[in-house]
């Protein structure tokens, strides 16, 4: 027979079952608690990794968050550090009349306003503290409120806000994984405001390339026909019909050549190259050179290193269309010689026997200074060096150096 069981044994056994319940239900709890934290990294992880306007990066990281803790309401607030401004980019769960009254505050006042300028979190349980101070958002239900500060690279840019309705504890271990989002959201939105002034840097760059585009092409296509239109007026007013017969095809040329390049500039004039080699590319400028002053050019290909990018041999090509237009108007000079070494490294040169320039001459803001710094600008974009040679009366020479490692393969 068994011995029977002592009644202190008996009343001690519902007590452990009960402890070995409430420890699985707080391991469960446990286990849901990282799976939901777990779940809401992934997500936000996912949301700042993509390309999306600052305003969408705030609204789907706010979701998430308020999910995770549970919140019935929430904003998302920009600073304004030039107007000393917070303002309300997104919100979720307020009222229209709150974001009304509240879409620009003073850095620091209110809650929202104290965690950006202070950088530090605000944590309210609006039930706790005096009735005399009232904040906003009680008047939405809200009985507690949490502002979390949103730093990028240590500077406040915003801050995110979580209203309750209900009793919710945010304890320390959510307050600082809560505080890491906000800073990922402002890595987030930093790197979006980089890739805005680097949009608008590049669209400032095409501005100044299509500049010079008219500069390189339009300009000297227009002063080309204003020529021909002298030459034709003499012409007839000499009675010397056939020279005038001879004028016209000229002109013509000439607007065709300006209409050709008026369409591609509004188009893409850098998308120009049409899958020509360079060889031949600066055969039919040096042609153009030849009908517009008469002197020869003569080219000299070396070289047997791969071909460029399109764009470098662009670039390239309107490096030398604007040193043979400063040698057409400027040199007056009987000969012309390019020559390009295309090895490893590739390299042109631009000679001429015209009048030259002394040194002071490049500082003055004259036609010869204009061109040579729109040549300098566009060999700096290929990242080439750039040189110039020329003494009174000893001609010209323009250098440009394009070291391998800045090749780009066509």
């Amino acid at each position: 027979m068994h011995a029977p069981r002592s009644q202190s044994s008996r009343k001690q056994l519902p007590a452990s079952r009960w402890r070995q319940r409430r420890l699985a239900q707080a391991e469960s709890e446990l286990s849901t608690a990282q799976e939901r934290q777990l779940a809401t990294l992934h997500d936000i992880s996912t949301l700042l990794a993509g390309q999306h306007a600052i305003d969408a990066l705030c609204r789907g990281f706010l979701h998430h968050v308020m999910q995770f803790a549970q919140a019935q309401g929430g904003t998302v607030r920009i600073l304004d550090a030039q107007h000393d401004t917070v303002h309300i980019i997104v919100h979720e769960g307020i009222s229209d009349g709150m974001v009304e009254e509240e879409h620009c505050i003073r850095n620091n006042d209110c809650l929202c306003g104290a965690a950006v300028a202070q950088g530090v979190i605000q944590i309210r349980d609006f039930r706790q503290v005096d009735a005399l101070q009232r904040f906003r958002c009680q008047d939405e239900g809200f009985i507690a409120i949490a502002v979390f500060p949103i730093l990028a690279r240590e500077q406040v840019v915003g801050s995110f806000s979580l209203h309750f309705a209900r009793p919710k504890a945010v304890h320390a271990q959510q307050q600082g994984w809560l505080e890491t989002l906000g800073q990922s959201l402002g890595i987030a939105i930093e790197n979006q405001r980089l890739i805005a002034r680097e949009k608008e840097f590049a669209v400032a760059r095409e501005r100044s390339l299509l500049a010079e585009g008219l500069h390189d092409s339009i300009a000297q296509s227009l002063n080309f026909i204003s020529l021909q239109v002298q030459m034709l007026d003499d012409s007839v007013r000499r009675g010397q019909l056939d020279e005038a017969a001879e004028v016209l095809p000229l002109m013509r040329m000439g607007v065709e050549q300006s209409y050709q390049d008026v369409r591609e500039l509004l188009v893409n004039f850098r998308t120009r190259w049409h899958g020509s080699d360079l060889e031949s590319k600066l055969n039919e400028v040096l042609a153009k050179f030849k009908l517009q002053t008469g002197v020869a050019g003569t080219l000299d290909m070396r070289g047997n290193g791969a071909p460029l990018a399109p764009e470098q041999q662009l670039q390239i090509l309107f490096i030398v269309q604007e040193a043979l237009s400063n040698i057409r108007k400027h040199a007056q000079a009987s000969n012309v010689a390019l020559c390009v070494e295309n090895g490893r490294d590739f390299s042109l040169r631009v000679r001429d026997d015209g009048e030259g320039f002394a040194a002071n001459v490049r500082d003055r803001k004259t036609e010869v200074q204009i061109g040579l710094r729109i040549m300098q600008e566009r060999a700096e974009r290929l990242g080439a060096q750039f040189t110039i040679d020329s003494t009174p009366g000893g001609g010209t020479t323009i250098s440009l150096a394009l070291p391998a490692a800045r090749r780009q393969a066509a």
